[in-house]
C-alpha cells in the first residue's frame, strides 16, 4: 500500500500523504466506540460500534485507535466490510472528517489457531451472548457476551454449538486464554449453558 520508500510507525499507522492513492476513496462506516475486544493472547484486535457492526485492526495499532477513539467517542473507518456479516477491515482510520487518516500497514486476519499463546493462561467466562464474534471474512468464529469476553472456537467445532453463539443464549465456555481489567478472552476447549454444564470442544483439525 505504500509507495516505495514511504517510513511508517507500527504504533501509529502510515499517513495519508505518503500513498499513492487516497484511502478516503474507499467505503467508510462512521460508529461511536462501544467497547475494545481482546483475543486469546491478550492483544486488542477489535472493536465494537455502538451501532453494531465489529471493526478488526492489527494488534500493533491498538494503541494508536484507542487514542483517537476511547470508548465513547466516535471514529471513522475506511476499509472492507464482510458481504454477509456485521464486521470491517480497517485499512484507514481518522477522528473525524478534518483529521488526516492513518493507514493501516497490512490486512489482518486475526489470530490464527496455530498460533502459540505463550501468555495464555486457563481462563473461565459465562454470561449472556451479546453478538456472534466473526471473523474478517464473515463467518462466525465464537461469541461477545454482554461483559464483552470473548469466546472464540476451534475452527470447524462452531457448527455444532451454534445455537450457544446466538445473541441472547446463555454461555460459558473454559479454555486457554487472557484475562485483565480490560476484558477476557478464551480459546474454548469446553463449552456449554452453565460452568456446571460444559462439554469438550473438537479441537481444530488443522492445527
Amino acid at each position: 500500500m505504500p509507495r516505495p520508500g514511504a517510513a511508517q510507525s507500527p504504533a501509529t499507522g502510515g499517513r495519508a500523504g505518503e500513498l499513492w492513492f487516497d484511502p478516503t476513496q474507499l467505503p467508510s462506516f462512521t460508529g461511536t466506540v462501544e467497547r475494545y475486544l481482546l483475543n486469546p493472547r491478550g492483544e486488542t484486535d477489535a472493536l465494537i460500534f455502538r451501532e453494531g457492526p465489529q471493526v478488526v485492526f492489527p494488534p500493533d495499532i491498538a494503541a494508536a485507535v484507542r487514542h483517537i477513539a476511547p470508548p465513547g467517542r466516535p471514529i471513522i473507518v475506511w476499509g472492507i466490510r464482510a458481504r454477509n456479516a456485521p464486521v470491517i477491515t480497517m485499512l484507514a482510520f481518522a477522528s473525524g472528517n478534518d483529521a488526516t487518516p492513518s493507514v493501516v500497514e497490512r490486512f489482518y486476519w486475526r489470530l490464527s489457531r496455530r498460533q502459540a499463546m505463550e501468555r495464555a493462561r486457563p481462563v473461565t467466562v459465562a454470561g449472556t451472548v451479546k453478538q456472534p464474534y466473526y471473523a474478517p471474512q464473515g463467518d462466525v468464529a465464537g461469541a461477545i457476551l454482554e461483559d464483552g469476553s470473548v469466546v472464540l472456537l476451534p475452527q470447524g467445532a462452531v457448527e455444532a454449538f451454534r445455537d450457544l453463539l446466538k445473541p441472547g443464549a446463555k454461555l460459558a465456555a473454559e479454555g486457554m486464554g487472557h484475562a485483565e481489567d480490560a476484558g477476557r478472552a478464551v480459546l474454548a476447549a469446553r463449552l456449554g449453558e452453565a460452568p456446571e454444564a460444559l462439554r469438550p470442544v473438537p479441537a481444530d483439525p488443522g492445527r
